[in-house]
């Protein structure tokens, strides 16, 4: 053989290789594409909600809406809707008038009764809480 036949099958074999390689790269980026899967999400209506506010004569009305991954969850929702809302006005009748007022105060309201909710229902498909309604008179 001539180093000028070694040289363009060297040239082929690399360009192979580079080929193959390209190609199981694409292939298994593509794969962990279709992995990420949409994830449906379904609302639970708690409705409104009246309760004191601690220390004040002020009232907080509040209308809950429970977001969740689980279609099944909604059962179970229904099964709890007393002790979720029991507990939510238990946690919300203990907050003073500074602890709920401003965005700030209504974040850490809504993260504490998300993590209430998920302890209510042994679950952690509950993606979020959200205020439809939120009126301190």
């Amino acid at each position: 053989m001539t180093v000028k036949k070694v040289l363009i099958l060297s040239l082929i074999g690399l360009l192979i290789v580079t080929v193959t390689m390209a190609g199981i790269f694409f292939f298994i980026l593509n794969k962990n594409n279709n992995k990420e899967k949409k994830v449906e999400h379904f609302h639970y209506e708690l409705g409104e909600l009246y309760t004191n506010i601690k220390d004040s004569s002020r009232i907080l009305k509040i209308n809950i809406t429970i977001e969740y991954t689980n279609k099944k969850l909604q059962e179970v929702l229904e099964a709890h809707r007393a002790k979720i809302t029991n507990d939510i006005l238990e946690l919300l009748r203990n907050k003073t008038y500074k602890e709920l007022i401003g965005q700030p105060g209504q974040q850490k309201a809504r993260m504490d009764i998300l993590s209430l909710v998920k302890k209510d229902i042994n679950s952690e498909e509950i993606s979020n809480i959200y205020f439809v309604e939120f009126i301190i008179q």
